[in-house]
């Protein structure tokens, strides 16, 4: 199979599919961009909201990432979130992030690293998210086979916002150097008071495929929402792309 020409297909397909996802569908590992270079990432998704009088059409999300290699185990970097809908493009935040990551052999049986951001989210629904969020990476690796596990807390920086627990998971296996398959699971603002269950808040399966070619790396993946029977497919490609 010709990768790059199959990428490039998965993202004209993509906004052919609606789907409900947020700017940012992604377990993270313990890549970071090499010392004192520069990494871009740039992630796309297309959705139809909710009943909306306020949007009446899909809604195509953009996050762009900018990330730099402070030194070998760590990475500062700067993300910014664009939406497009009802014919109009408009800037929805961003955040700062700080990736701390003293274990990064993926050949090791132990990876793991702590990613600190400061969100500020302006959603299309008017609603804003200001939050921290930290999340520790935990991957175990064993042959082909690899766990990744981000147990993030948000803390609400908003008073009437609660602090709440978002967990994601990613097992993967690599069917050789460059690529692999694997399953991610997303479960979103669980809260620590009991108040709700994990099968009220949103839940997303995802079916993803990972290929890396020569620096850049590329993640497409087809899912859908489990909390409900109405939940739409989802269909999201991120592209992290090395320069250097």
């Amino acid at each position: 199979m010709n990768y790059p020409k199959f990428l490039l297909l998965s993202a004209l397909f993509v906004p052919c599919i609606c789907m409900a996802a947020p700017f940012e569908v992604k377990v993270h590992d313990v890549h970071i961009a090499d010392h004192e270079e520069l990494a871009f990432e740039v992630e796309t998704n297309l959705y139809r909201p909710k009943a909306n009088e306020s949007v009446n059409a899909n809604v195509f999300q953009t996050r762009l990432e900018l990330g730099y290699g402070l030194t070998n185990n760590s990475e500062i970097g700067i993300n910014f979130y664009l939406s497009n809908y009802n014919g109009g493009n408009y800037f929805n935040g961003g955040k700062l992030s700080y990736l701390f990551a003293p274990s990064r052999d993926e050949g090791e049986f132990l990876n793991y690293g702590l990613k600190l951001e400061v969100n500020y989210i302006n959603d299309i629904d008017g609603v804003q998210n200001n939050f921290y969020e930290i999340t520790p990476i935990i991957a175990l690796q064993h042959k082909s086979w690899r766990f990744t596990f981000n147990p993030s807390i948000d803390i609400a920086i908003s008073n009437d916002k609660k602090t709440t627990f978002s967990p994601s998971a990613k097992v993967a296996y690599s069917l050789n150097n460059r690529a692999a398959v694997g399953l991610e699971y997303y479960v979103d603002n669980l809260p620590f008071d009991g108040s709700s269950g994990i099968h009220q808040q949103p839940n997303a399966a995802y079916l993803v495929t990972d290929y890396k070619y020569k620096k850049s790396s590329f993640n497409v993946g087809v899912g859908r929402g489990v909390a409900t029977s109405t939940d739409a497919w989802v269909l999201k490609l991120i592209a992290a792309l090395d320069f250097n």
